[in-house]
């Protein structure tokens, strides 16, 4: 480990330590912090309205298809992918118990036809997975929907706002931006520094359609939300993954998801 950054470690660890004694008063979550520093954990936590491309994104991200999709929204589970040697699944359940599953029974614990109205209580799934993108301490959180008909997948994405080192926010050329979305974001705005928005299916428009697309969502986000200067790339995070699947150089470079990845 270089030198410095050890030192400043050691530095921000004491710190830390010392505010713990204020807790009470600061609200800050000291444990949390100590440990996610001591493992070396970076945060990105992906968050967007239903059919957005969330679980495509992070299957993108991570060249497999790990995580299942489906056509009707999903339930108010997170769900937290970080690296193992081997595939794991675990599922932590609300009563404080957790079980192992196989990773095809996934879609049985996260999805709304598998659990409907999360009757099975989970409290939040934890995947281990041996990506190369993960290595090095990066945890993928899929958060559930905003702005669904489920008010608590809305609560669970504020709840892992402020817990984020970084976040992406997919947006959609379907409908640029929803006043769902429009309100989640007025209200996180204290986070605007860490949020990097991505608008999805990119290649669905013509490029002079998407620049007009980008934009209204660019002005939408300065004059209606009250970012200063949103970052916001075009992607195809479908056309990611199959590139990725296939090996085929062309599609992952119509994606421009190497641009975003680069900046991350």
């Amino acid at each position: 480990m270089d030198g410095s950054f050890k030192k400043l470690r050691d530095e921000l660890l004491q710190v830390i330590d010392e505010a713990a004694t204020i807790e009470s008063v600061s609200e800050c979550p000291c444990s949390e912090l100590q440990d996610k520093i001591l493992q070396n954990r970076f945060n990105l936590v992906v968050v967007g309205q239903f059919k957005r491309g969330k679980t495509t994104f992070i299957n993108a991200l991570l060249g497999t298809d790990l995580l299942p999709t489906a056509v009707v929204p999903l339930t108010s589970i997170v769900t937290v992918i970080e690296y193992g040697r081997d595939i794991e699944v675990k599922v932590l359940f609300n009563n404080g118990t957790e079980k192992r599953v196989p990773p095809e029974e996934l879609s049985e614990y996260v999805t709304e036809k598998g659990n409907p109205r999360n009757e099975k209580d989970v409290a939040e799934v934890i995947i281990k997975y041996p990506s190369e993108y993960l290595k090095d301490g990066v945890r993928l959180i899929d958060t559930p929907g905003v702005g669904s008909v489920y008010q608590h997948n809305t609560d669970v994405a504020y709840e892992y706002l402020p817990r984020s080192d970084a976040t992406v926010f997919l947006i959609s050329v379907d409908q640029p931006l929803s006043k769902a979305e429009v309100d989640f974001l007025r209200d996180v705005r204290e986070y605007a520094d860490r949020i990097f928005f991505l608008q999805n299916k990119a290649d669905y428009l013509s490029p002079e359609d998407l620049k007009e697309s980008m934009e209204f969502i660019r002005s939408t986000l300065v004059s209606e939300v009250g970012f200063d200067s949103p970052e916001l790339y075009p992607v195809s995070a479908k056309l990611c993954l199959e590139g990725k699947l296939s090996g085929n150089e062309d599609k992952l470079k119509k994606s421009n998801m190497g641009l975003f990845e680069e900046r991350l």
